[in-house]
């Protein structure tokens, strides 16, 4: 009689073991599986399936992917290198040199303008520029005045509006020359036209 017990009773015990494991395989199979990822997942609302918002990477690739623009064409054009420059006031030539234009947005100028240091190389002036919109950039130069025998009379500043060409290989603007006494005083403002034309080493 004991021992009919102890059967019956190990068999539901088994009964239940075998039942609860093939329901836990059963969930397994069945349930979608779970994983982290750093992706948005697609939406019900979202057209095809396609998840909202895009990647990184495929935001980037699609703008690769996009034609070229006349701006964008126009963007290449830069002022970055060493120009011949003619400064134009009144129709006559107010100023001459050769100016520099660094890619970290400092410029150097060699010009002509009087009076000359006694080496005669032209003085140097330096200043500093940004882009304002496709191919065009304004200017800030500072500068020193002396007089004819090279005393430290006052100061001065060069204004430029610059818009390079298409080629890359000419820019024209305008200018306005402005200089003060050692008090601050402006003793001179003179405006005009400005043209430069690239130097390279061929």
């Amino acid at each position: 009689m004991l021992d009919n017990v102890r059967g019956s009773s190990w068999r539901s015990h088994s009964s239940r073991i075998i039942l609860t494991l093939i329901i836990l395989a059963c969930a397994s199979v069945l349930s979608p599986p779970v994983r982290a990822t750093c992706k948005y997942q697609p939406t019900p609302n979202s057209p095809g399936g396609v998840s909202a918002p895009q990647t990184f990477q495929t935001q980037t690739l699609a703008r690769q992917a996009l034609p070229t623009t006349r701006e964008d064409e126009d963007n290449d054009a830069s002022i970055v290198g060493f120009w011949h420059v003619l400064f134009i006031s009144g129709g006559q030539v107010f100023d001459e040199g050769f100016d520099q234009w660094h890619s970290d947005g400092l410029e150097i100028l060699n010009d002509t303008a009087a009076p000359q240091p006694a080496n005669g190389t032209g003085t140097i002036c330096l200043g500093v520029y940004k882009k304002t919109g496709p191919r065009t950039y304004k200017s800030k130069h500072p500068f020193w005045s002396f007089d004819a025998t090279g005393t430290l009379v006052g100061t001065g500043v060069i204004l430029e509006t610059l818009f390079v060409d298409q080629s890359g290989n000419h820019y024209t603007g305008s200018f306005e020359w402005i200089t003060y006494d050692l008090k601050g005083n402006v003793t001179s403002d003179i405006k005009g036209d400005l043209k430069a034309e690239r130097i390279t080493v061929d």
